[in-house]
Order: C-alpha cells, then sequence, then structure tokens
C-alpha cells in the first residue's frame, strides 16, 4: 500500500515522545556549504537524544551490513533513518516499526527511463515510458524516493533484490518546492500516527 500525504509542518511544543505506532518525521534544513552533511548528521543526533532524553556522547550509531544505521547504545527499540539531498535533510523516527525515509530534489539526470530499468518493476517502466518528456522526471523522482525509502526500512541497498511492497506501508509527500519524499515502514500499516516537525537546535 501507497498513499500521498499533506503534513502540516510544526515545530514541537515539549519533548517528543513516541507512542505504539507513531512515526516522527523532522525537517532538517542543514548549514550551507560543504559541512551539510555534518549538519544533518548532527541534527540526527540531537534528535535522537530528545526522544531518549541522554547526551549525545551517549549515542553509538552502528550501521548494519547493507548500512541501515542503528543506535548501539543506549540499548533502545527506537527505530530511525536519515536522508539529505542538497539543502534539506528528513529524519524519520519511530519505536515500533521497521523505517526507512529518502528524499530528492530536482535536478537534471540523463535518460532516466534507463534507470528505471533497472531497479524499479516492470509497471513503473511502462508508466513512465508513457509520460510526457517534460513529465517524467518528476514521476521518476517520486518513484525513486519509494524505491529507496522500501529499501532502506528492510535494511536492503537500492540495487539489492527488491522489498516485497506488500511487508510495507508507503507514503509520499512533498517536504518543500521541487521536493520529493517518501517514508515506507514494515510491518504494513493503515493508519499510523504521522506527526511532522521542523528541526531547530534544541
Amino acid at each position: 500500500m501507497h498513499r500521498e500525504v499533506f503534513p502540516q509542518w510544526s515545530r514541537p511544543t515539549s519533548k517528543p515522545c513516541l507512542a505504539e505506532g507513531r512515526i516522527d518525521v523532522w525537517r532538517i534544513t542543514p548549514t550551507p556549504g560543504p559541512g551539510q552533511r555534518a549538519s544533518a548528521h548532527s541534527a540526527l543526533r540531537e534528535i535522537l537524544c530528545a526522544y531518549l532524553g541522554c547526551s549525545s556522547e551517549a549515542l553509538e550509531i552502528k550501521a548494519w551490513p547493507g548500512g541501515k544505521p542503528y543506535l548501539g547504545a543506549p540499548d533502545t527499540q527506537l527505530e530511525f533513518n536519515l536522508s539529505h539531498s542538497r539543502d534539506i535533510a528528513l529524519v524519520g523516527v519511530t519505536s515500533s516499526l521497521k523505517l526507512g525515509i529518502d528524499v530528492e530534489t530536482h535536478r537534471a539526470i540523463h535518460d532516466p527511463l534507463r534507470l528505471a530499468r533497472r531497479v524499479m518493476t516492470a509497471d513503473e517502466c511502462v508508466e513512465l515510458d508513457g509520460l510526457p518528456e517534460e513529465q517524467r522526471l518528476d514521476r521518476f523522482l517520486t518513484l525513486w524516493t519509494r524505491l529507496e525509502a522500501r529499501q532502506k526500512a528492510m535494511g536492503l541497498g537500492v540495487f539489492a533484490q527488491a522489498a516485497d511492497p506488500a511487508l510495507l506501508s508507503g507514503f509520499s509527500f512533498r517536504p518543500g518546492p521541487d521536493r520529493y519524499a517518501s517514508l515506507c515502514v514494515s510491518p504494513a500499516t493503515v493508519d499510523p500516527d504521522l506527526r511532522f516537525f521542523d528541526f531547530s537546535p534544541l
């Protein structure tokens, strides 16, 4: 199942907490320049510390063989995922589901249909092939974020064996002009409690 959602972004009014089935998405504007990646990762650590009530020094972020990050310490069921693209980053956080998130920025891509044929389903490739060229890139980027989010939720690389969509629920949204994003969670859930926050240093 995959559907579009229309987020209302806000700033949290108190310490964030996660009830069963709740998924929080944080929108980050990294510091401009060559340090954007480090800025996004610093914001991620602040967000995780806010949920856990611990210092950044107490966090130990590791990665599974497929590259998916997880918390080695402290011992917690918190699940999170980070994606960044140019001047925007998104963090998804939950405590009861496997989670993957992806964000892309509109940019020129040479022959998106050729890339789609490497990783997307036959139906998605037929859909892209049938679109006018001026619409194809927008749709490709939307489908690409769905693919990335699915794979990341299951701890798989984008060119690895495709995750089974039946095991996941997906949600597409637009976090800003010319931005495309998707969130996927497993096991599939019909109506999760989704919240959307703007990050500011805590």
